[in-house]
């Protein structure tokens, strides 16, 4: 970095005014934690016929510190309330798990189901609730996920079925061989309405989705709009466990490779979660490493399972795909070069150009924030918005590398001196905004600030005033 910067400035001495640093940047091979992406812890805080066993902030800060973990999937088991409401200590309960979410830094993928259907086959006769007890409960804990919704990465749809997946409802919630009925719309409907717009669901099988708004995915313009099609994800709670992932696609070759290929663009746009399932002779040679790669970034996977199927997870290990895994479940950016003026003037505007790549299997799915920071001396900061002009959410990682050419004006008031030069992408959510557990980092050696949350851009720039 050193010897490069000094020959730009030796070549532009002479009109230092108008002089270019020109930064290249050393990607990192380490697996780092970054919020809402990678392999998630799994628990169930609320465990059947009133067992419960909460979380500790403490115990899922080390879950961070020793596996990079920033996620947690959690089952709240609402059994003991399928023909009454949900009593005060269940909601206080609930809401005591979301704090210690947000004490550790964590977001949380929330599910909530009626069974945990621990044996049998399917159909599995495990009961769930009716439509009106699904609804009234809805209603009930409307309050807490939108309290709660900014360390909410995603919520599975839940409620439905054995484990809440959405299979074998005992109330006819979604019908075996029809699909969805108008229980299962009027369920969807109110979770949308339920969580803020900003929030997406997951529905655990791609052709209900497709029911419901039709066969063609997503697109840019369509795509963070707020609408119910925006705003449904998916979740396959048993990745790679066949040809069809157990039911999880159709029987029909043709017609699963054009589901395939509808979630390759939709989940451009939208989360894709899941689990893997099964080791048996059916998940062969699907599970291996060399497919499992390909598919996982095929079908843009933002997060797994870190818990489940231990077999899958030790396989990957000893096969050596396990920490490439790690490292591009979601976005992985990572800065290849800045072009940064040597001087600004205050009161003017500043121009600098940002190439970055993506190099996980996906993009991030919620709001982002994306500033520039200058940084004084003393420890002044100056922040620029400029994600009005450039979404974090919509850096691919098909496009390679991504110039983001950026304007910012600087104050008429602004202090001559020598000023840091850092990119922050924070959460914009204004409990989390300035937290640098919610903030991302760029996949480079020595540009992470983990006091501050902010990327150094290994270089700083003179402010000079009229």
């Amino acid at each position: 970095f050193l010897v490069m910067t000094m020959l730009v400035l030796l070549f532009t001495s002479a009109h230092a005014q108008d002089a270019t640093i020109i930064i290249y940047y050393r990607p990192s091979d380490d697996n780092f934690t970054n919020p809402e992406r990678g392999f998630y812890h799994q628990d169930a805080p609320m465990w059947l016929d009133l067992d419960r066993a909460p979380q500790s902030a403490d115990e899922l800060r080390d879950l961070r510190e020793a596996y990079q973990i920033s996620m947690v999937r959690f089952y709240f088991l609402i059994d003991e309330f399928r023909d009454e409401a949900i009593n005060a200590e269940a909601l206080a309960y609930i809401q005591a798990q979301f704090d210690a979410v947000r004490d550790a830094g964590f977001k949380m993928i929330p599910r909530f189901a009626y069974n945990f259907p621990e044996g049998g086959e399917y159909p599995y006769q495990d009961p769930d609730a009716s439509l009106v007890r699904v609804l009234a409960h809805i209603d009930q804990l409307m309050p807490i996920l939108r309290k709660n919704a900014d360390v909410i990465a995603f919520m599975e749809i839940g409620f439905v079925g054995a484990w809440g997946e959405w299979h074998s409802s005992t109330n006819n919630l979604v019908d075996e061989e029809t699909g969805l009925n108008d229980a299962s719309r009027a369920i969807i409907e109110a979770l949308l309405n339920a969580l803020p717009p900003n929030r997406m669901i997951a529905m655990r099988y791609l052709p209900y989705k497709m029911d419901l708004y039709g066969d063609q995915p997503l697109t840019p313009d369509q795509a963070f709009t707020g609408t119910p099609q925006a705003r449904m994800g998916n979740h396959n709670d048993c990745v790679l466990a066949s040809a069809t992932d157990w039911g999880s696609y159709s029987d029909d070759e043709t017609t699963r490779q054009q589901q395939k290929a509808f979630l390759h663009v939709d989940n451009q746009y939208v989360p894709q979660g899941g689990e893997t399932c099964n080791i048996g002779e059916d998940a062969q040679p699907y599970v291996h490493c060399e497919n499992a790669v390909q598919e996982l970034a095929y079908l843009r996977f933002s997060t797994l399972n870190a818990d489940y199927h231990p077999d899958v997870l030790a396989l990957w290990q000893s096969e050596g795909c396990y920490d490439e895994i790690a490292m591009r479940l979601g976005y992985r950016l990572r800065l290849i070069q800045a072009e940064i003026p040597y001087s600004f003037i205050a009161g003017e505007i500043a121009n600098i150009t940002i190439t970055l790549q993506n190099d996980g299997f996906a993009s991030p799915y919620n709001p982002r924030g994306f500033e520039v920071i200058l940084r004084a001396s003393d420890g002044t900061i100056y922040s620029f918005s400029v994600s009005d002009n450039h979404d974090p959410r919509r850096w691919l990682p098909d496009l390679g590398e991504i110039e983001l050419p950026i304007r910012i004006t600087l104050p008429e008031d602004m202090p001559s001196g020598d000023y840091d030069v850092l990119l922050h992408l924070p959460d914009p959510a204004p409990n989390l905004y300035g937290n640098p557990d919610y903030s991302i980092r760029f996949a480079n050696e020595d540009v992470w600030e983990a006091e501050t949350g902010f990327n150094y851009l290994v270089t700083t720039t003179v402010i000079n005033r009229k």
